[in-house]
């Protein structure tokens, strides 16, 4: 009998192949790829049946980090930029609901996922508000979580291959870290500014009950903060920068467990076409999107992308596009799944409801 490696031996193994991806996908300056590297490093583990999810605390503090990058993209003309043309960014966000939402209505209608498990797992955002409702309309929740999941994947591999070859968006709307020393020297004030800033916003986010508070906390604090020019830039060391990236990707790639992908073995091709079907939808609107606001393919794509905010952000941020353009219609989206997001879910699948489980209900 095989012995499984011990809980430290583990940690390390996952951490060097981590590094190994990670590492190789920078040198052939794959988009991300510090993020993508360790999130299929995960999964390996995962499908292993190793027990390997990061610390609660520590993919919070990764996920503010990440929202304070960010943040130092989104300056006063950005704040100008939605006041002039915010029907074009809550269009935009509407646009991606409708597609979302009219995912899950046919893979529900052709009876393809049981009930209304399609409706919760197509919803573009707040994932594990989704899986929590799932679970208590009586619905098969670890479902949801896995489409949920394939969807953040697949979104993210394909946002960071569409910015490779698409990007084309000058320097200056880029999030660019290359300048930024790997451990020392970093200027002491902006980094000092960043760390304060995450830790804030955390705590700010998580006391108004922000959706997604970890990133969209510091990301708000931090716009604030420089938009008012308080703070004129956030820095971290690249190293540092690299930590938040591998802790969120590992976040995503824990999620995928023996029994979730044996549990959905029946249905996984089915949700990989509605899910390619979702992102070709995207880009047809991304294509739209960037004709009407006069941005890159790539930097439209990213912005209509129906994936998880902290994956599109570090993807973003790690490709030659419009940051502030991207993040400004993720952040509309984010609000618009927030206000429309659970009625919509919870009136869609009430005329979706599983025979079976309109049975027990009446029974």
């Amino acid at each position: 009998m095989t012995l499984l490696p011990s809980h430290p031996q583990r940690w390390l193994a996952l951490i060097a192949l981590s590094v190994v991806l990670g590492a190789g996908g920078n040198l052939l300056h794959i988009p991300a790829s510090l993020m993508l590297g360790p999130m299929f490093a995960a999964i390996a583990f995962a499908l292993r049946d190793y027990e390997m999810k990061a610390n609660p605390g520590l993919f919070a503090a990764a996920q503010s980090i990440v929202g304070c990058l960010i943040a130092s993209s989104m300056g006063p003309e950005v704040v100008a930029r939605f006041a002039a043309d915010w029907p074009i960014f809550i269009g935009g966000a509407l646009a991606t609901l409708f597609v979302a939402f009219g995912t899950g209505i046919l893979l529900a209608a052709f009876r393809i996922l049981p009930g209304a498990v399609a409706i919760w797992g197509s919803a573009p955002g707040l994932a594990t508000a989704m899986v929590l409702m799932a679970r208590d309309s009586g619905e098969d929740f670890r479902m949801v979580a896995f489409m949920t999941y394939v969807r953040v994947v697949m979104v993210t591999l394909g946002a960071s291959a569409l910015a490779m070859t698409l990007g084309e968006e000058s320097s200056a709307h880029a999030v660019t870290t290359a300048s930024q020393p790997w451990f020392w020297p970093v200027a002491p004030i902006p980094m000092l500014a960043t760390l304060a800033t995450a830790a804030a916003g955390l705590f700010l986010g998580r006391l108004v009950r922000l959706p997604a508070p970890n990133i969209l906390g510091p990301l708000v604090l931090g716009t604030i903060l420089h938009a008012s020019g308080l703070v004129e830039s956030f820095a971290v060391p690249r190293a540092l920068l690299a930590v938040a990236y591998m802790v969120v990707g590992w976040g995503i790639g824990s999620r995928f467990t023996i029994e979730t992908i044996q549990r959905a073995r029946t249905v996984f091709p089915a949700v990989l076409v509605a899910i390619a079907a979702m992102m070709g939808t995207c880009f047809l609107l991304g294509l739209g999107l960037s004709h009407i606001a006069n941005v890159s393919i790539a930097t439209a794509y990213l912005a209509t992308s129906p994936g998880g905010m902290d994956s599109i952000a570090i993807v973003a941020a790690s490709s030659p596009v419009d940051v502030g353009f991207v993040m400004t219609l993720q952040t509309a989206r984010m609000a618009a799944i927030l206000l429309l997001g659970p009625w919509l879910a919870r009136t869609i699948a009430k005329r979706f409801v599983h025979p079976r489980a309109a049975d027990q209900s009446a029974d």
